[in-house]
């Protein structure tokens, strides 16, 4: 199956169970992360809708938990920015813990 036929049916069963999916859950735009001189997210451009389940899978060392530590803001971006909710969590002034309580990742070792 591919990406955007998951898409649609994800989006086709929210719809089927009244959930409205036309704004993301979250959303990253143009997200930039270093440790350095080591650029671990380069641009990233992600959209997770309403009951949609995703998948980070790669290499040790390729940025998973980085990508999600980021969403959850526990690392902050260089660049670029994330909403939650439709609201942009990367502006100042947004109240992390309240935030933080609201947005739940599993990680598998951490």
């Amino acid at each position: 199956m591919t990406t955007s036929s998951t898409r649609e049916s994800v989006a086709a069963r929210a719809a089927a169970d009244g959930v409205a999916t036309e704004e993301p859950v979250v959303r990253l735009e143009d997200v930039h992360k270093s440790f350095g001189d080591n650029l671990v997210l380069n641009g990233i451009d992600l959209s997770v809708a309403t009951g949609e389940v995703l998948v980070v899978i790669g290499p040790s060392g390729s940025g998973k938990s980085t990508l999600l530590r980021c969403v959850n803001l526990l690392e902050p971006i260089q660049r670029g920015r994330i909403f939650f909710e439709g609201e942009e969590i990367t502006k100042k002034g947004v109240n992390l813990p309240a935030l933080r309580q609201r947005i739940g990742i599993v990680f598998q070792q951490f």
